[in-house]
């Protein structure tokens, strides 16, 4: 008796259908990706500009204390 877990190949629109089908998973898998990556390098580069501010309205503030 033959096994019946494997699945002949799909041939013709069915095998066009599911390779289509996969190439479309990978997409929306790398845009998720990419979208996750975009998010953390600008969150990143949003606390890198707030620390900056920060550090500059500190020497600021300090410069105009020592000034009166």
């Amino acid at each position: 008796m033959s096994d019946q877990a494997e699945k002949p190949a799909k041939r013709g629109e069915a095998a066009w259908k599911e390779a289509k089908e996969r190439v479309a998973e990978r997409n929306a898998q790398a845009r998720k990706a990419g979208k996750q990556q975009r998010q953390d390098y600008e969150r990143q580069k949003a606390e890198e500009r707030q620390k900056a501010e920060r550090r500059q309205m500190a020497q600021v503030l300090g410069l105009q204390r020592n000034e009166t």
